[in-house]
């Protein structure tokens, strides 16, 4: 027996018997034809591949056996609180597990949790002590710790890349699975707790604590909407060029599209912060963002009415000190299982906009086209474009019935986005309005053999970063800004990026501080000087 087999047994064995939560699940929402069977084969060894590298990662040399009879009783737990109790852990389960008393700590402590330790650690605990393992030297240990490490990972990707559409859909429509792959929710969520309390410690950081606008009394107030696009790509929003006639409304609307602009990331938790961070791509530091003010607290800070609503799972950090509202709440005949539709926005900016009496920022975070159920964020008469794909599991669709669903959420928020429009248009006796729509992030529809999105960026595709970006300007706007819309026309070819967003708007209310950068706002140069 090598050190390597010992921790590929023990990995084994986790799979097999510490995962019951997680394969209850699995078949729940799973379906019984034979690709099933494939996924949760593959399932299996890439789980075996993870836990491999895990172990060989916490287990080097001598200290081999007690790092597996540890992980063993700490598996063993972790397997038993999700099936006693039917939770999964992430770092808020683990941060109650530590600040348990002993009091609360004794009523979970029983026989039933005696014999889960018995056999399913202390079984394979004896193994391992009694099974002899070859003497080596330092030389030795290494080279197996790190082959089987790599060994590890070779499995996990050997199993899984096959298969990486089955795993996509499955993942990203059951966030909660990967909270109940034991042990790696117990070392993500550990990890995560540990990095938390580190960034506790640090200060937070004020940006722009100099700003301040200037202003003109007997004006009109500004309204700024600014709509964040969830999975929204450029290559198929007609606006763009894409064949299909996907914006069929603002088509007929005096929009200015951008037509190359490029995320900062490709995923929702990375793009959001930074794109509204004053400090651009290359400066950016995800793990800073929630301890720094975003453009929003500078715009409130200015003295502008600044709201969020939100209709996804959360704004990522960037809202955390202005005010803010659920979508649900506003239109829950919109909503099932959780997630609304984007027509709680419309009821919402209808209920703010009676209220707007001053200058404000409104942020309107969409569902837009999150996926795999791309056939879920569209009512049936927006479904132009036929077969749809009329499941969470992409990979039993064809790539015709794939891009049909997703072009139908383009259709979608083509009528968001034009009945935001026609909301302010009413209102344009009273406020002057700005609409902004950008897109978080793109998505991958089985180009290359990818789908969805969060593809490292150095790698990812140029779908994925490539998101549609506009403006709409209300008829008084333009003069109220000073704004030659004939300059601003001949930019929409100019390469832009999420960088711009923070200064643009900056720039476009008039926001005066010495972290505003004039070379990220697209619309100077086009504007007369502020207060002119």
């Amino acid at each position: 027996m090598t050190a390597n087999r010992l921790c590929l047994l023990v990995a084994g064995w986790i799979v097999l018997t510490a995962m019951g939560a997680f394969w209850q699940l699995f078949v729940k929402h799973q379906g019984g034809f034979w690709q099933v069977w494939v996924f949760a084969v593959s399932l299996a060894l890439a789980l075996t591949g993870l836990n491999l590298f895990l172990l060989r990662i916490l287990s080097p040399g001598r200290s081999l056996r007690i790092m597996l009879s540890v992980v063993l009783v700490v598996t063993a737990l972790d397997s038993w609180f999700m099936d006693s109790f039917g939770v999964a852990i992430d770092v808020d389960m683990l941060r109650n597990a530590i600040e348990t008393d002993v009091a609360e700590a004794s009523d979970l402590i029983g026989l039933p949790m005696f014999w889960r330790l018995l056999w399913q650690a202390g079984l394979p605990i004896a193994f391992i002590w009694w099974v002899r393992l070859p003497p080596s030297g330092w030389l030795r240990s290494a080279r197996d710790y790190t082959l089987g490490a790599l060994a590890g990972l070779a499995l996990l990707f050997g199993a899984a890349l096959p298969v990486y559409s089955s795993y996509a859909s499955y993942f990203r429509n059951n966030e909660l699975a990967r909270y109940l792959i034991a042990p790696a929710n117990l070392v993500t969520a550990s990890l995560s707790l540990a990095h938390k309390a580190v960034q506790a410690r640090k200060p937070f950081v004020k940006v722009g604590e100099d700003a301040h606008r200037i202003t003109v009394p007997g004006r009109k107030p500004l309204l700024t909407v600014f709509v964040i696009g969830e999975t929204a790509r450029a290559a198929n929003f007609s606006l763009g060029g894409y064949e299909r006639n996907t914006n069929p409304l603002l088509t007929q609307r005096d929009v200015f599209y951008f037509k190359s602009v490029r995320s900062c990331g490709t995923s929702t938790a990375v793009s959001v912060p930074c794109m509204f961070s004053v400090l651009p791509r290359d400066e950016f530091n995800l793990s800073e963002a929630r301890r720094r003010d975003s453009v929003l607290d500078i715009l409130q800070r200015a003295g502008m009415a600044v709201t969020w609503v939100e209709n996804q799972v959360s704004c990522k950090g960037v809202c955390d000190r202005v005010p803010m509202h659920m979508g649900r709440d506003y239109h829950p005949e919109s909503c099932e299982d959780g997630e609304c539709l984007d027509d709680t926005l419309l009821v919402a900016l209808a209920d703010l906009l009676p209220k707007t009496t001053m200058d404000a920022a409104i942020f309107l975070h969409t569902m837009g086209s999150h996926g795999p159920t791309y056939h879920s964020r569209v009512t049936p008469d927006r479904e132009v474009f036929k077969p749809i794909c009329p499941t969470q599991r992409i990979e039993t669709c064809t790539d015709a019935q794939i891009i049909n669903s997703y072009d139908n959420s383009i259709v979608y928020t083509d009528y968001i986005l034009d009945s935001l429009i026609g909301q302010l248009t009413a209102q344009q006796d009273r406020l002057d309005a700005v609409l902004v729509y950008v897109s978080d992030h793109g998505e991958s529809l089985g180009e290359g053999g990818l789908y969805l999105h969060g593809q490292p960026y150095l790698f990812a595709p140029d779908v994925q970063k490539q998101v549609p970006m506009l403006f709409w300007f209300s008829t008084d706007a333009p003069a109220r800004l000073g704004l030659d819309t004939n300059c601003l026309r001949e930019r929409l070819q100019d390469p832009i990026s999420h960088d711009h967003v923070a200064h643009t708007l900056m720039g476009l209310n008039d926001v005066q501080t010495a972290v505003y950068r004039p070379q990220f706002d697209l619309l100077k140069g086009c504007r007369a000087e502020a207060g002119s």
